[in-house]
């Protein structure tokens, strides 16, 4: 084979090179864009999770302090009765009014009745935000 005749050989392999290496660099340039899209989403959907973790956070402290508030309702109310129970035996059930234990307790008990709702407020305004927000 001649030079003349090998040349069109070498031609059409030179080309097939080409096309190669330009398939390749899209391909290429291709995982490239979708590496950069995946990425932005990842990022996307990072700060979403955060997001829904620091309500949830948010949510579930609330709902422990009202949890703990009813808990000490619970106990004064415990004691009041301890109150009124030892007083009945005594004999001493009018003087109850009187008694400073029973105004203090009252006083507990109103005051984390209060301190309960406006918990209960909170967290309802959490709970709203966060449906708000999850259906945007």
């Amino acid at each position: 084979m001649t030079e003349e005749e090998k040349q069109p050989e070498q031609e059409q392999e030179t080309a097939k090179s080409d096309r190669g290496s330009k398939l390749m660099g899209d391909m290429m340039k291709g995982l490239r864009d979708f590496g950069s899209a995946a990425l932005d989403k990842a990022e996307e959907y990072g700060k979403i999770a955060s997001e829904k973790a620091e309500e949830l956070t948010k949510l579930g402290k609330i709902k422990l302090d009202i949890h703990q508030l009813n808990r000490s309702r619970t106990k004064n109310l415990s004691d009041l009765g301890e109150l009124v129970f030892n007083l009945g035996e005594e004999k001493k059930l009018k003087d109850l009014a009187k008694h400073e234990s029973y105004a203090t307790l009252i006083q507990s008990i109103k005051n984390l009745d209060v301190e309960i709702k406006e918990k209960e407020a909170q967290a309802e305004t959490v709970e709203i935000e966060e449906k708000s927000e999850g259906k945007e």
